[in-house]
């Protein structure tokens, strides 16, 4: 294959994302303030947009086979259904582990509600799920368990699984929706390598984004209050639910394993894990996102702390 997808185009690519989108979050809403977040849907498109575009004119610049790197193949009929009975087991278990930052940091710091708007009809709630399940479903799969995935592969499937998932965390710059996406980035990855096809982790990816807009839908409005906060008796009735649902998705995991036995070749790894970890954070792309999410975090953390602090004088 011509000009075939390296590790090091592929990491100078993220950052280069990674750059462009914080100047471009960072001048959005400098100058359009309130109008940023009054036009959430307006946003998240062009984040969307954003995404695929930087992977996909990479791709057609370098002339890279976009079939084979981002598994455009068939998902079979019984991993789809795994995948699906899994969805609800996997978001209790992500949202019990962005829970547990939420719980700390609100001891330190006003935690801001989420910002999306929450749907109100029928016809708001189709939108929603558009905008905030199908369209980052796609975009932001060929991203991480396309383009980057198939880049880390030769690395071993199952560790680039799991290096994707910590730059899909980081990708979200949000310290309190940190350890979900990690979680679910990682089982994500596994559904592509197990099944060797982008279907299953872009169904995946829906499902979970439509999940939270159903729950605002049937349940109404979460973000009336001004900051977040969660009692040690809530931490604990959603750690009461979180828990068996992680055992549930462990069980149906297994059976997924089962199912996809010898439907792709399983690449081995090529070092021992702390070789590799050195490898990846000594790349300079990687390292300087790191660094950026660090800063950021920082910053976030330190302007909450003041909201907090004023808000008590």
């Amino acid at each position: 294959m011509k000009n075939k997808l390296t590790l090091t185009g592929a990491n100078k690519l993220f950052f280069a994302f990674t750059v462009v989108f914080l100047a471009y979050q960072f001048i959005a809403g400098f100058f359009l303030g309130e109008v940023l977040y009054d036009n959430i849907y307006t946003i998240i498109i062009i984040n969307e947009v954003l995404v695929a575009s930087f992977v996909l004119i990479y791709c057609f610049a370098r002339k890279i086979d976009i079939r084979e790197t981002f598994r455009i193949k068939k998902l079979g009929l019984a991993p789809a259904l795994f995948i699906t009975l899994l969805s609800v087991p996997l978001f209790l278990a992500a949202t019990m582990l962005n829970n547990f930052v939420v719980y700390g940091l609100q001891f330190i710091a006003d935690l801001p509600p989420q910002s999306l708007p929450v749907p109100k009809t029928p016809g708001e709630l189709a939108v929603a799920v558009l905008i905030t399940g199908v369209m980052p479903g796609v975009c932001e799969e060929l991203m991480h368990r396309g383009f980057l995935l198939t880049a880390y592969e030769r690395r071993g499937s199952y560790r680039a699984v799991v290096i994707v998932a910590i730059l899909f965390g980081l990708f979200h710059f949000d310290i309190m929706n940190l350890l979900g996406p990690i979680f679910l980035g990682a089982v994500f990855g596994y559904y592509v390598i197990r099944t060797d096809s982008i279907f299953a982790g872009i169904l995946a990816h829906f499902l979970n984004n439509a999940i939270v807009v159903v729950i605002q839908y049937l349940w109404g409005d979460p973000s009336s209050v001004e900051s977040l906060s969660l009692s040690w008796q809530e931490l604990l009735g959603i750690i009461t639910i979180g828990v068996p649902a992680l055992a549930v998705a462990a069980v149906l995991l297994f059976l997924f394993k089962q199912i996809t036995e010898g439907k792709t070749r399983i690449v081995q790894p090529v070092s021992r894990p702390g070789k590799d970890v050195k490898t990846v954070l000594s790349h300079w792309p990687i390292a300087a996102v790191m660094v950026l999410y660090i800063i950021m975090a920082i910053l976030n953390l330190v302007l909450m702390m003041l909201m907090k602090f004023f808000t008590l004088q």
